[in-house]
């Protein structure tokens, strides 16, 4: 089993906001690296509603503490607005994956 932990991030974008969320990703995403931490997967859905999350991603990191570092990053902390423009809601959830990998 993996040792990795794994945030799921379900992102609503609000309403024609979504040129401003791929700016603030394109400035947050590079800085994963620096923490070890490594988008896994980011995922647009088909058909997104009020129910439905605009975007799905997937990050994982070492340990938890990277991730808080991560998120407590000053340089990523500097573009909260634009997530907070962008995104009506954010549902993150933290977990392990259950499937061992191939070696």
């Amino acid at each position: 089993m993996s040792s990795k932990i794994y945030y799921t991030l379900l992102v609503y974008i609000r309403d024609g906001q979504d040129a401003l969320f791929q700016e603030y990703e394109n400035k947050v995403l590079p800085l994963l690296p620096k923490y070890q931490g490594k988008l896994e997967l980011r995922l647009k859905t088909t058909n997104p509603d009020a129910e439905q999350p605009d975007e799905i991603h997937i990050v994982s990191f070492p340990t938890p503490a990277s991730f808080e570092a991560y998120r407590n990053d000053p340089e990523r902390l500097t573009y909260a607005l634009l997530f907070n423009e962008a995104v009506s809601k954010a549902v993150l959830v933290a977990g392990i994956n259950l499937i061992e990998e191939a070696a």
